[in-house]
């Protein structure tokens, strides 16, 4: 029988996410993932059918449901899939970080185990330790590998393969190429592990150099643009009010081709919050991504931020807009 994986995703894409879906480390496999997404995607195309008006449906009542279910369920798949591959990629490059955030101490030890006169596996096995987190599972898994036949080397390439850090596959190469050359390891593997420290204290440098930016952003993006918005909201609401209020039937002798009686009409104050609403929800997807890519030097880095810029972005909105109301009813406007 054919995996559910098959008959719903092509080839290449299923390879994908299995390849994504290891590298994060689920211990769930696609297909019971799959089953889930389908289940929600089900309740959710049956929900959104109580919020459409079928009165108008007539004998094709049944085909229309059938054909709006369809085509719901297709689209809420779709975006569940999108936004899960976009979590495993967080997800794995949280993994990342975490790893060589300790990969530095943990060469440092392997260093120290080499230099005592151990084999480069046993080195590699009793540098382990539990506040390495993340690295010691792997570092596990290598050692599995290498007992079950595997040559270090190949162990050792295939972790690296797994995440997409540059850190970590050069350290990996020049280890290996250390061990082929036969030369001075332990002084090399210590070599290793000052580079990457001093990697990271330039890291830290540039992002304690780039703090203006990310304050600018965020201020644009969290303060400036909400109130901005209220703010326009409110004067669009107050135009409308004074025009609606002029009467230039009692003008007599005034000739003029300016639509004046139409001012106020012509942006309706619902679809201004509306439109208020979606500049803020792009701004914030946009400044998270900016300030991610400034601070990590990757955009992954500021895709936890969306949530809370949007919330803030929105909330701020609606407070700003309660003042500014009760501003200008304070004075007559």
């Amino acid at each position: 029988m054919r995996n559910l994986e098959e008959l719903i995703l092509p080839r290449s894409i299923s390879d994908y996410f299995k390849k994504e879906i290891k590298a994060a480390a689920l211990k769930k496999d696609l297909n019971q993932i799959l089953k889930r997404f389908i289940i929600i995607s089900g309740v959710f195309s049956i929900l959104s059918l109580l919020f459409i008006d079928w009165s108008g449906s007539g004998t094709s009542l049944v085909l229309s449901l059938i054909g709006y279910f369809l085509v719901a369920f297709i689209i809420i798949f779709i975006v569940i899939l999108a936004l899960f591959l976009v979590w495993l990629s967080v997800k794995k490059y949280n993994r990342k970080n975490k790893i060589e955030d300790v990969l530095a101490d943990y060469l440092q030890l392997v260093s120290t185990n080499v230099g005592s006169g151990m084999t480069i596996d046993q080195s590699l096995w009793y540098a382990v330790r539990k506040r390495f987190g993340i690295l010691s599972d792997e570092i596990e898994i290598v050692a599995k590998k290498i007992m079950g036949g595997m040559e270090v080397k190949e162990a050792l390439f295939d972790f690296a393969a797994r995440y997409d850090s540059d850190v970590l596959k050069k350290s990996i190469t020049l280890l290996v190429e250390g061990m082929e050359s036969g030369g001075r390891l332990a002084e090399l593997i210590a070599k290793i592990s000052w580079n990457i420290k001093e990697n990271q204290l330039m890291k830290k440098q540039l992002a304690s150099d780039t703090t203006v930016y990310v304050l600018f952003v965020g201020f644009a993006t969290l303060i400036a643009a909400p109130v901005l918005f209220a703010l326009s909201h409110r004067i669009i609401i107050v135009m409308s009010n004074i025009i609606s209020n002029i009467d230039l039937s009692s003008a007599v002798g005034v000739s003029t081709k300016l639509p004046i009686t139409k001012l106020g009409s012509s942006l309706d104050q619902g679809d201004f919050k509306i439109f208020a609403f979606i500049s803020l929800f792009i701004t914030s997807i946009v400044s998270s991504l900016i300030i991610g890519s400034v601070r990590r030097g990757d955009i992954k880095g500021g895709v936890k931020l969306i949530p809370i810029f949007i919330a803030i972005s929105f909330i701020l909105f609606l407070i700003a807009s309660i003042i500014l109301t009760t501003v200008f009813s304070n004075v007559g406007i």
